[in-house]
């Protein structure tokens, strides 16, 4: 069990996705719900699940969180649980907690009983949102494939890209599909000698590994 790099605790809509992109991302993970379903929802192979009450030190230490270096908490809204989840944890000697918190005086809580960092989804989504809408200059569409692992991006070039070859547009992705403005549609076009104007369209195909170092 030395190996074992992350723990998720709760496999909620947060939860789930923290546990997807960990696997999809290549790391070992424990994931843990009390619901059977829940295990059930993740696509991806995970090494380690299990169905236990995570306020339970001896089903904790069993599942092997003892030797996980970082234990992600995402229990909905049951603060009792999410609080003693925490403090069962560090019972056991687990250093890193990352927990999850529904409300400022939660998070608070979580911190003063020795949460290494305390996560707000909805309030750091909604920023991450707004973000998205002051600062994105290229327009682009981004489209879930096979359960977050592989994506599909839709890019319409603007006068910032036109002049570029979809060599240089795809970056680290894959050029599956182009279209030049009025045109019809060009599966596998060459991108090495295929120059984009503004006004075309050209559909790119990755891992979701490889859409984290997309840029634009």
């Amino acid at each position: 069990m030395k190996n074992i790099s992350y723990g998720v605790i709760g496999l909620g809509k947060f939860g789930s996705v923290v546990a997807e992109e960990l696997i999809t991302a290549g790391y070992t993970v424990i994931v843990a719900d009390k619901d059977e379903e829940a295990l059930k929802n993740i696509s991806n192979p995970v090494n380690y699940a299990y169905i236990l009450d995570s306020t339970n030190i001896t089903a904790l230490k069993e599942a092997g969180f003892h030797d996980v270096e970082v234990v992600i908490v995402s229990i909905g809204d049951n603060v009792e649980k999410s609080i003693l989840t925490l403090m069962a944890l560090k019972d056991i000697g687990v250093n890193n907690i990352i927990a999850k918190a529904t409300s400022n005086i939660h998070g608070q809580i979580l911190s003063k009983l020795g949460a290494t960092k305390v996560i707000y989804p909805e309030k750091e989504s909604a920023k991450r949102l707004v973000k998205d809408f002051l600062t994105k200059s290229i327009e682009f569409e981004i489209f879930d494939l096979s359960s977050n692992t592989i994506r599909a991006i839709k890019l319409n070039i603007d006068e910032k890209l036109a002049g570029n070859s979809l060599k240089h547009i795809a970056q680290n992705m894959r050029v599956i599909a182009y279209k030049k403005l009025n045109n019809d549609w060009e599966i596998m076009p060459d991108f090495e000698t295929t120059t984009v104007y503004s006004g075309d369209v050209v559909i790119l195909l990755g891992t979701a590994k490889e859409l984290k170092n997309f840029e634009y």
